[in-house]
C-alpha cells in the first residue's frame, strides 16, 4: 500500500497558500453572484423551464400534471410562469414539493 503525499510547507508559504485559496473562491463566490443577478429568478413559459432543465416541454408538462407550480397573473391568465427554485427543488426531492 502506498504512503499519502505529504507536503512539508514553511510558516509563511502555507500563509501563502491559504491567501490564493481565499482568492480563488473569493472570485468563484463573486461570479456566482453576478450570474444570480444576470439569470432572472423567474422563467416564462414552459419551453423555458424544459430549456433550463434541457428536457422536453412534453416532459414539463408531465412534471406539471406532478405537482411542480406554475403561476399565472391577471395580465397574462394564459402565460404560466415558473420559479427556478421551485423547480430545483422539484428535481431534487424526486418530484416532490416541499411545502
Amino acid at each position: 500500500m502506498q504512503e499519502p503525499l505529504k507536503v512539508a510547507l514553511t510558516d509563511e508559504d502555507s500563509e501563502k497558500l491559504k491567501r490564493e485559496v481565499f482568492a480563488v473562491m473569493s472570485e468563484a463566490v463573486q461570479q456566482v453572484r453576478d450570474n444570480a443577478i444576470q439569470a432572472p429568478e423567474w422563467l416564462r413559459g414552459k419551453k423555458s423551464v424544459a430549456r433550463y432543465l434541457s428536457v422536453s416541454t412534453e416532459t414539463v408538462t408531465g412534471m406539471v400534471k406532478l405537482g411542480l407550480p406554475e403561476h399565472h397573473t391577471s395580465a397574462s391568465p394564459n402565460i404560466a410562469f415558473f420559479k427556478k427554485s421551485e423547480v430545483d427543488a422539484f428535481i431534487l426531492n424526486d418530484g416532490f414539493i416541499n411545502q
